[in-house]
């Protein structure tokens, strides 16, 4: 950063050197002692900066609920210490770079956002499945109950979700808690694993038709399962 403009030593404007040309009124000895932040920096994860807008990262010494939505979705593609915990983000699933900046992410989030007696949610799969990159055309905001149908559960043993081997070498089905009966290949299996859990989405879509926005309720009932998408199963 360098000085721009001096008054006196206690009213200076410094101009940060990167492509932003963040500009900030402060005093000298908080030049001198490097104390003067840019908002520009990249403070999360390496990768994303608060920018320069309304959107405040905490309130009452609290990050705010924004600050932490964006905080997380950026964890999951870039913090390395949490690979473990997110094992199918890291390295393979990334931000696009308007959201790096936290004042545009929140924006998007703000006007997005709507009424509902829990939590919303961010996803980046139901409109687009196996979508790899957090951006605002394949991002929406869902119900935590509805975000729940497509968690990721891991498993190590290769196959997909709700698909299990008996046994004397076949393929069970089985979805949430409910045998699906067993079948001689895993593509029979998983088609009638993938038949029951559209029937479950389209019938959780119906009990959220008047809450849910219009395009988050139609990808509801247009929704495929398909074993591609599935992040367990190992061709």
């Amino acid at each position: 950063m360098k000085i721009i403009d001096y008054k006196n030593s206690d009213n200076i404007v410094i101009e940060f050197q990167d492509k932003f040309r963040c500009q900030k009124n402060t005093s000298y000895v908080n030049f001198k002692r490097g104390q003067v932040k840019n908002p520009y920096d990249k403070t999360a994860c390496g990768v994303g900066y608060v920018g320069e807008g309304k959107y405040l990262t905490k309130e009452n010494g609290r990050s705010t609920k924004l600050y932490s939505c964006w905080v997380h979705m950026l964890e999951r593609c870039y913090y390395e210490k949490n690979q473990n915990l997110h094992q199918s983000y890291y390295g393979t699933c990334s931000v696009c770079d308007e959201w790096l900046n936290f004042q545009v992410f929140a924006k998007w989030h703000e006007e997005h956002s709507y009424k509902v007696n829990e939590r919303l949610h961010l996803d980046k799969d139901i409109l687009y499945p196996g979508n790899k990159v957090y951006s605002p055309e394949k991002c929406l905001l869902v119900p935590q109950r509805i975000n729940e149908l497509f968690a990721y559960k891991p498993k190590d043993n290769g196959l997909p979700v709700g698909i299990y081997k008996t046994d004397n070498g076949r393929f069970g089905a089985k979805y949430c808690g409910c045998n699906l009966g067993t079948y001689n290949t895993l593509e029979q299996a998983y088609k009638k694993y993938a038949e029951k859990k559209e029937e479950a989405i389209k019938q959780i879509a119906g009990q959220y038709k008047n809450i849910i926005p219009q395009e988050l309720y139609a990808a509801l009932l247009r929704y495929k399962v398909d074993i591609k998408n599935d992040r367990n199963y190992k061709m």
